[in-house]
């Protein structure tokens, strides 16, 4: 990963432009909305994704240049985190210094954003989803709605990891089978390594 790529592709970086732009919603559920978007295969040009994207957050109006620059910026990063065949995609969630709680409670507002942005990006049949890709989303929609409020033990950590390290690949499973024309999802001139 770059280093511009880190620099947007943080937590705190992106709470600080969603308070820049006064939105309701969470980082964790900001970056869930948008990779649930991604996940769907949704195709536009970054203008007519930042006007979809930003009422999914509860922004009104339209952010000023250099906000609207950043948030392309991490549609770009983001997208080319999913397509890395290193895997190395990982949900924007708060430090490993914070509170369990906190960091489960992000965990669940990034699964209830990837569920919108996933539902969002438009109606799907049935028979478009293999068995594996609904039990990832029905396991996904069960984890939105966990209790953060849990036992600060030992293995509480271990449970919070194995469970982060699901969605993260749950969530790539349904990037790669639903966008997998990665022509048509790519934007040009994006760099993927």
């Amino acid at each position: 990963m770059s280093s511009q790529s880190e620099d947007i592709l943080d937590f705190y970086e992106l709470e600080a432009e969603l308070q820049k732009i006064e939105a309701l919603a969470t980082p964790s559920e900001a970056h869930g909305i948008l990779c649930g978007q991604l996940s769907a295969g949704f195709k536009s040009d970054q203008m007519v994704w930042l006007k979809e994207y930003l009422p999914n957050l509860g922004v009104k109006g339209e952010p000023w240049e250099n906000t609207r620059d950043w948030f392309f910026q991490l549609h770009k990063f983001t997208l080319e985190e999913l397509v890395d065949d290193q895997f190395n995609f990982m949900p924007l969630l708060p430090d490993d210094e914070d509170p369990l709680d906190a960091r489960l409670g992000a965990l669940a507002e990034w699964c209830s954003g990837f569920l919108a942005g996933f539902g969002g990006a438009g109606a799907r049949k049935p028979e478009e989803f293999t068995e594996d890709a609904l039990t990832a989303l029905r396991d996904i929609q069960q984890i939105s709605q966990v209790d953060p409020e849990i036992d600060e033990e030992e293995d509480g950590e271990a449970a919070y990891f194995e469970v982060l390290e699901y969605v993260r690949m749950a969530a790539l499973m349904i990037f790669t089978e639903f966008a997998l024309d990665r022509d048509s999802v790519v934007p040009p001139g994006a760099t993927i390594h």
